[in-house]
């Protein structure tokens, strides 16, 4: 039988048996306060959004501490994709890159924002030398491949067929290369590989333990943010709503309540957003912490939903979305996750296409080593109050 308190002293390494609840139960209550006292300043800076609204992305660049010795970029590809990569590096100087210039072969196209065209991609290895190049990041028109690959996704025959491709330098420079081989031509699968039914069996179990103990840990932590949900807002402590799972079933997804009551009243169903007014003064520090979260454990004791995966999206968006994006059906092959690539890469502002782009990255490369570094990457950004 499965004993939560166990796993815990277990992962702590260091808790005597008898004492493992309380000390849970007071590791929790001190990050809580920690996270508190971490956000309350990000509390007030985001209430003065609400009257200001948001400031256009592309207006003003984040004062962020540049690297002080950056790695010079160059990017192959000065069309929309280029130019967005460009835009998304100058956004964040902290990352530590540096644009040096375009590489493009259509014969005139422009510089973008003060970055050069430095030539076609016959010109790459000598700008290489010449220019101290560090990395160079391919963001040119789709190819071949992606228009493949995105027909069978669009039409959901992906996991029906088999795609290879004849091993060049290209394939044999990607990470995870699978091999196969007919005669002496070596060829590289380029579709995703399916997770075993190992991985799907240790990954439940995962999900049971894990939930399980934290639900055990964070019961006297929910009880008491629910207290606080209702002595400081009219309304119920918590907050049901539909989603969409695996395979297109919906269920029912359960948060502390971080809005108004009954917020889409007048509005219908609308977007969040950073901004929100609908948010009230505590929701907004449980929505930096994340501990409006917890009660999702529930929901995946329940198998509604993973500890990891793709976000669940609520019906009245995944309708649309699912008639407009194609391939967005495939984020729909696996259990909605508490967390996800999206959630812990992406920000609160990441669109629907970008962050679907994390999706897919995590549905066709599913793997335990991937799941643990979402989950320790989620400490970090709990911890951080960062991310969305």
């Amino acid at each position: 039988m499965i004993n939560p308190t166990a796993i815990f002293a277990s992962l702590t390494g260091a808790l005597p048996y008898a004492a493992a609840p309380l000390a849970g139960c007071a590791f929790v209550a001190a990050t809580a306060v920690a996270l508190a006292a971490t956000a309350r300043a990000r509390v007030s800076s985001i209430r003065q959004g609400d009257s200001r609204g948001p400031v256009p992305a592309a207006s003003v660049r984040p004062a962020a501490r540049a690297c002080p010795k950056p790695t010079r970029v160059l990017i192959v590809g000065a069309g929309a994709r280029g130019r967005e990569l460009a835009g998304a590096i100058l956004d964040h100087p902290e990352l530590g890159y540096r644009v040096i210039g375009f590489v493009d072969d259509e014969p005139g196209m422009p510089g973008w924002d003060g970055i050069p065209i430095l030539g076609g991609t016959r010109d790459i290895p000598s700008l290489v030398e010449r220019r101290a190049v560090g990395e160079i990041m391919v963001a040119h028109a789709p190819s071949w491949h992606d228009l493949l690959m995105g027909q069978l996704v669009a039409a959901g025959r992906d996991d029906q067929v088999r795609v290879s491709s004849a091993l060049g330098v290209r394939e044999a420079m990607m990470g995870d290369l699978r091999l196969r081989q007919v005669g002496d031509i070596p060829l590289v699968a380029l579709s995703g590989r399916r997770p075993s039914r190992a991985y799907r069996w240790a990954k439940r179990g995962f999900d049971l333990c894990f939930s399980l103990g934290v639900l055990v840990v964070s019961a006297p932590l929910i009880a008491l943010l629910a207290i606080l949900v209702k002595l400081t807002s009219r309304g119920s402590a918590f907050f049901c709503q539909r989603r969409v799972g695996l395979g297109g079933k919906e269920f029912t997804i359960y948060k502390l309540r971080t809005m108004v009551q009954d917020a889409e009243s007048s509005s219908g169903p609308k977007l969040a957003d950073p901004y929100d007014a609908r948010v009230t003064l505590l929701g907004r520090l449980l929505r930096l912490t994340r501990l409006d979260e917890l009660p999702q454990f529930f929901n995946v004791l329940r198998g509604d939903m993973s500890v990891v995966g793709p976000r669940p999206e609520r019906p009245e968006f995944a309708g649309g979305f699912l008639a407009e994006i194609p391939g967005y059906a495939k984020r729909l092959a696996v259990r909605p996750g508490i967390t996800g690539l999206a959630q812990v890469r992406g920000s609160y502002d990441t669109d629907v296409h970008t962050k679907l782009k994390y999706d897919w990255a995590y549905v066709y490369h599913q793997s335990t080593w991937l799941d643990v570094r979402i989950l320790l990457s989620t400490v970090r950004v709990v911890l951080l109050c960062a991310g969305q």
